[in-house]
C-alpha cells in the first residue's frame, strides 16, 4: 500500500492511497467465490457458474462492492501510516476498480492544529477584594429560613392568597370527557409558584376552604401532556384546606437543626465562609475569562470545523439533559437546534481553541495528573456525591470515563497554573464577563 499526503492548508490534507494489483486480485477472487455459492444463473447449478459468466452478469456490482471493501479494510492503516493527528475524515473519492490494475482512492482529513503556545505567562488580569457584608449574611440566613418552613392550616378563615398552599380534590375534563389520570385527592399546590399551571393557580385566588369551583384552562398545543395539549380543559375543584408557611425563629435552636452548629453565631460564621468561598470561586472564574481571552489573542490559529461541531453537539446534549430534568424540551424553552448552534458557535470555537492551548501548555510545562492527585479527586467527588469512594471509582472505570475525568483534572491544573503565573492587579471592581462567558461557566460547573 502506497500512501501520500497532499497538504491543503495548516489543518486540512488529502490522503491518497494506492493498493497494488495483487491485493485487488485477491479481493476480487474472494468476492467471486462467495458469489458463486449463491448466484442464480439460468442453466447452471449454484457453485458451478463459470467465472466468465459471473463477470458478465455481476461484474459491475462486484467491482463496486470490492472497491468499498478495500477502502474499509485499509483506510485506518493508511491513516496510521501518515502518523498525523487526524480529528475527522470526509470527501471520499473512490476511483472505479479495474481488474488487473492498482486501485486508487483519496479522502480529506482535518488535523489537530500543531500549536506551540507562547506568551502565556504574566498575562494581565484584575481581581477585586473578596468581601462578604453583614447584609449578605443576613440575606442568606433569611433564605435558609424560607427553605426550612413548615405548613400550618390557617387560623382565621380567609380566602386563598398568593403563597398559600392549597389542599385540593379535583377532576379533569376535556371535550366533556374525563381526562385519563386527571383526578386527585389531597393534592398540595403552592399558589403562585406556577409549578402546576399559572392560569389555574390564578383562578384559585379568592377561594375559601370548603368551596367548590369550576376552573377553565386553555392549554397550548405544545403542552407536555398530550391529553391536555391544545384543549380547553375544565377542572372541578374542591378546596379541602388552606395552609400557610410558618418560618422558624432565627435563634440557636434553628442553627442546631441545620447541622453541627452549637449556636446561631456558629451558623453565621459558617454562612460567611461559604459566601466567601463562593465569591472567591466566581472571581477566579472571571479572572480565567480574562486570561483565556488574552491567551487566545496571543496564540492565533485555525480551528478544525469538525472539532467546533463536536463541541456544539456536547453543549446541545448538556442543555437538553438539563431541560429534561424540568420536563422541558429545547423547543418548549423557546429555541430550536439550528438557532442554538448559530448562537453558540463562537463560544464553541473559543472552547476548542482554549482546550487545544491548555493541552499544549501541559506538554510544554510537563504538567500531568499523578495517581495520588487522581485518587484525591475521586475521594472529593465521592464525598460531594455522598457515595462510597469505591462505587464512584468503579463507575468511571466501567463507563470508560476515567480518561476524560483525568483530562478535565489536567485542564483544571493548567488553568490554576496560568492563574498563578498571571500578572494580577487588585481593583475595586472586576469587569463582568459577557453572556457567552457566563453561559460557559454555568455549563462547566453544572
Amino acid at each position: 500500500m502506497k500512501v501520500s499526503v497532499e497538504p491543503i492548508n495548516q489543518i486540512t490534507s488529502r490522503i491518497h492511497v494506492e493498493l497494488p494489483e495483487e491485493a485487488v486480485s485477491r479481493q476480487l477472487k474472494k468476492a467471486y467465490n462467495r458469489l458463486n455459492r449463491s448466484a442464480k444463473v439460468r442453466g447452471f447449478r449454484p457453485g458451478k457458474v463459470p467465472l466468465t459468466i459471473l463477470k458478465r452478469h455481476y461484474g459491475d456490482q462486484v467491482n463496486q462492492e470490492v472497491g468499498l471493501e478495500l477502502v474499509n479494510d485499509t483506510l485506518m492503516a493508511a491513516l496510521e501510516q501518515t502518523e498525523m493527528e487526524v480529528v475527522s475524515q470526509s470527501d471520499l473519492d473512490r476511483k472505479p476498480l479495474q481488474e488487473g490494475e492498482p486501485f486508487h482512492y483519496s479522502f480529506l482529513v482535518e488535523l489537530k492544529p500543531q500549536v506551540h503556545a507562547q506568551d502565556y505567562k504574566n498575562i494581565p488580569a484584575k481581581r477585586p477584594p473578596v468581601d462578604v457584608s453583614d447584609e449578605e449574611v443576613a440575606a442568606e440566613l433569611a433564605l435558609r429560613r424560607q427553605t426550612n418552613f413548615h405548613l400550618k392550616s390557617i387560623g382565621e378563615p380567609r380566602p386563598i392568597q398568593q403563597g398559600d398552599h392549597a389542599v385540593l380534590d379535583f377532576k379533569t375534563f376535556a371535550d366533556g370527557k374525563p381526562v385519563p389520570d386527571g383526578e386527585a385527592q389531597g393534592f398540595h399546590l403552592e399558589v403562585g409558584s406556577n409549578r402546576f399551571n399559572p392560569e389555574f393557580e390564578n383562578k384559585l385566588l379568592g377561594a375559601s376552604k370548603g368551596e367548590e369551583r369550576e376552573i377553565q384552562v386553555a392549554f397550548p398545543a405544545d403542552y407536555g401532556n398530550k391529553n391536555l395539549a391544545g384543549k380547553n380543559v375544565t377542572f372541578q375543584v374542591a378546596v379541602k384546606d388552606i395552609k400557610e408557611k410558618v418560618l422558624p425563629e432565627l435563634n440557636d435552636e434553628f442553627a442546631k437543626g441545620l447541622g453541627e452548629f452549637e449556636s446561631l453565631e456558629d451558623l453565621r460564621s459558617a454562612v460567611r465562609q461559604e459566601l466567601k468561598s463562593s465569591k472567591t470561586k466566581r472571581i477566579d472564574d472571571e479572572i480565567w475569562v480574562q486570561i483565556s481571552d488574552e491567551l487566545i489573542k496571543r496564540n492565533p490559529f485555525e480551528v478544525p470545523k469538525s472539532m467546533v461541531e463536536q463541541e456544539l453537539q456536547r453543549m446541545l446534549d448538556t442543555i437538553r439533559y438539563r431541560l429534561s430534568s424540568q420536563n422541558l424540551t429545547l423547543e418548549q424553552a423557546g429555541m430550536d437546534e439550528d438557532t442554538f448552534r448559530e448562537r453558540n458557535r463562537e463560544l464553541a470555537e473559543k472552547r476548542v481553541r482554549t482546550s487545544i492551548l491548555l493541552e499544549k501548555i501541559s506538554h510544554q510545562e510537563s504538567l500531568e495528573i499523578s495517581d495520588e492527585e487522581l485518587d484525591q479527586s475521586l475521594h472529593s467527588t465521592a464525598e460531594k456525591m455522598n457515595q462510597p469512594y469505591d462505587k464512584v471509582r468503579d463507575f468511571y472505570l466501567r463507563s470508560n470515563m476515567m480518561d476524560s475525568y483525568k483530562h478535565q483534572l489536567l485542564e483544571d491544573k493548567v488553568i490554576n497554573y496560568l492563574r498563578d503565573q498571571a500578572d494580577i492587579t487588585e481593583v475595586d471592581e472586576i469587569p463582568t464577563s459577557g453572556p457567552e462567558e457566563k453561559q460557559s461557566e454555568s455549563e462547566e460547573n453544572s
